[in-house]
């Protein structure tokens, strides 16, 4: 069950038979692996020895081992010793000696192995995917005893290619600039390419930005393009008016109206809430029901991702290009952001219910030692209190997932509960007062109106507040939209998981599928060649995939020199020693003081920046996660360096200077 659980198998999807078949006594068996799990695994891997296959599977022989490759050529052969064989016994079995002769000869003969090998490459293209076959052979006879899914294959993605393997693929060259600054801002959202699938559910949320820029006059292609083969580009390209053009300013005035954005936020948040709750509470039994359900997701997304750029974000932002003057003549240390304080929306929610958990977890050494050192089952079964407490936060905040763009590879904190205990963690080492509370909060926000009331005169103060109510409202749009939208995520993934089952194929084989095409297999109720020659045609190519998406953003991010250069994201200078996180699984390395460097941030980061003294990312800008946190936290960021991971080692002092996007090492 432990096993079933940690390799992502539901419950549904195990399905238990007795087997009662006759004893094959064979004169010789072994394993077969239809990729090799220890080297090249294009090649199959055969073990041998003689007698029954248990002497193999439970290692007491060396067994011969025999290699061959893709065409069933033997490539390598390695005779073992084979001591020993295990034979059917009048009572059970036993072991006997193996011959002298016997032990310096080949068990199978090159006939037998290319009939394992013809086996072997059946069983894999019947199942889709590398296995691990028992065989047995007697008079001459082989026998197929049983065949499992190899879980151990290594990644194959540690192959590598040349630029000559790109051949036919979009050239990318070194960006700077704006173009520079757009795909930092853009590889925060997406550390690696996308899977087919994750493609047409993920990206969408982004393209709705294309979507009103389109209904406005101003033609956008796609930012991340992806081609048959599954292989993603990075492509930010420039914008051409079309013949839309004139409703551009019809637009822009609906933009600026602040009730007309308020009201249509509302209406449309409360729909797609609504719109989910029905998808998650239909009882669907077939494939086909479970197909057109996640069809119905997909618009169900775009819906709510269309929503918050057009009625929140856009606004939002127009709407700060004037406040961002008045709040100059207000107090020039503030900016919009400061425009946020005392505001209830969901990141900031959930970071002050993180440290009152924190807080009442503290309170019990004991308990805080468990949640320093143990798992989250352990702990929650150990302290039913703290499991309630647990619950109530996990009820509340437990879609928060690790990536906002990726639907099917995403895991949320309800799915993966141990990466939610990384997050509590940072903050019992560091403390919560980097986190003011909701009243630290309000003040410094009234405090904020009653000096712009004193410096505008009334008249213009009462402008200034209506702007301010309407981007508070905005912001508080931003968030609840993306927390809407990561609960239809998990409620995708939960589809998915239900398709898999029912057609008995893998989760992650339905991921290099299109969306139409999972309908078009979802309608069809069975995996049929054509599906099955899509999957492993993409399968292969997804190490390309990763290498050629690398590949472009190095050349695109290349500048030709080593400084540490980007954009500022929260200003001012600290000085202390660089902390490589590259994921939620390191965060425990980060101490009181450290510079923080990293790859990319998202919400489940926000902890560590009780600790960090400075920031500073590889991705990003002054719009993003981290930017909006830093500021939050006074402390120094520098987004959008592109390099800081790889020219930064752990341990090195650098000084973060927020006021000029520059890191220096010291």
């Amino acid at each position: 069950m432990h096993y079933r659980n940690a390799s992502g198998y539901g419950t549904d999807a195990v399905a238990l038979a007795v087997v009662i078949q006759e004893m094959v006594e064979s004169d010789a068996s072994g394993v077969l692996f239809t990729r090799n799990p220890a080297g090249n695994t294009d090649d199959m891997l055969i073990n041998a020895s003689y007698g029954l296959g248990e002497a193999v599977v439970s290692g007491i022989v060396s067994p011969d081992e025999y290699t061959v490759d893709r065409n069933g050529i033997l490539r390598n052969v390695v005779i073992g010793s084979k001591e020993l064989k295990i034979v059917y016994d009048t009572i059970g079995t036993a072991q006997v000696k193996v011959e002298e002769v016997e032990r310096k000869q080949q068990v199978l003969s090159e006939e037998v192995i290319h009939s394992l090998f013809l086996l072997g490459e059946t069983i894999e293209q019947h199942y889709g995917h590398p296995m691990d076959i028992e065989w047995a052979i007697k008079d001459g006879k082989v026998y197929i005893l049983q065949a499992r899914a190899i879980t151990t294959i290594p990644e194959a993605a540690s192959k590598q290619f040349s630029e000559a393997d790109y051949e036919g693929l979009p050239i990318p060259s070194s960006a700077s600039g704006k173009f520079r600054e757009n795909v930092l801002f853009n590889l925060e959202k997406l550390p690696m390419p996308y899977y087919p699938l994750d493609h047409d559910f993920g990206n969408i949320v982004g393209s709705q930005k294309q979507v009103i820029l389109g209904e406005a006059g101003i033609a956008m292609n796609d930012m991340c393009p992806i081609n048959e083969d599954g292989i993603s580009s990075f492509s930010i390209s420039g914008m051409r008016p079309t013949g839309n053009l004139i409703h551009l300013p019809g637009i822009l005035r609906q933009m600026k109206n602040e009730s007309f954005n308020i009201e249509h936020s509302d209406a449309e948040l409360s729909a797609c809430k609504e719109a989910l709750r029905r998808e998650e509470d239909r009882s669907l039994s077939s494939v086909q029901e479970v197909g057109m359900a996640l069809e119905r997701m997909q618009k169900l997304i775009a819906r709510t991702a269309y929503a918050r750029f057009r009625y929140a974000i856009f606004p939002q932002v127009i709407e700060n290009l004037s406040l961002n003057k008045t709040l100059a003549k207000i107090d020039s240390s503030i900016n919009s952001y400061d425009l946020l304080e005392g505001l209830s929306y969901v990141t900031a929610d959930m970071n002050r219910a993180m440290a009152s958990l924190a807080k009442e977890v503290k309170e019990r050494p004991d308990v805080q030692d468990a949640v320093m050192n143990q798992s989250y089952v352990q702990i929650t079964k150990q302290y039913p209190e703290i499991k309630s407490l647990f619950s109530e936060f996990m009820d509340q905040f437990g879609h928060r997932a690790d990536y906002d763009c990726y639907c099917f590879i995403a895991k949320s904190w309800n799915d993966d509960p141990d990466r939610f205990l990384h997050s509590l963690r940072t903050i019992l080492r560091g403390g919560t007062g980097g986190t003011p509370t909701m009243e630290e909060s309000s003040a410094r926000f009234d405090e904020l109106m009653r000096k712009a009331c004193g410096v505008l005169g009334e008249k213009k103060y009462r402008k200034f507040e209506t702007k301010v109510t309407a981007v508070r409202h905005y912001h508080q749009i931003r968030e609840a939209t993306q927390y809407v939208w990561e609960a239809e995520f998990a409620h995708c993934r939960n589809l998915l998981q239900r398709a898999s089952n029912l057609l008995g194929e893998s989760y992650e084989d339905l991921l290099y599928l299109f969306a139409e095409e999972l309908y078009d297999l979802c309608r069809n109720g069975v995996m049929n060649e054509h599906f099955r020659q899509l999957i492993e045609r993409r399968k292969e190519k997804r190490p390309l995939a990763e290498s050629y998406w690398n590949y472009s953003i190095k050349t695109i991010l290349e500048t030709g020199s080593a400084d540490i250069v980007g954009v500022s994201g929260s200003g001012g200078t600290a000085t202390g020693k660089a902390c490589i996180i590259n994921g939620p699984e390191e965060f425990g390395k980060l101490q009181k003081g450290d510079i923080l460097v990293c790859p990319h941030t998202d919400p489940e980061w926000t902890p560590l920046f009780t600790l960090a003294s400075g920031v500073v990312v590889d991705t990003g800008g002054t719009l993003s996660h981290a930017a909006i946190v830093a500021r939050e936290y006074k402390i120094p960021a520098v987004l959008a360096v592109g390099n800081a991971t790889a020219e930064i080692k752990d341990g090195d002092t650098v000084m973060v200077d927020g006021d000029h996007g520059k890191v220096l090492i010291l």
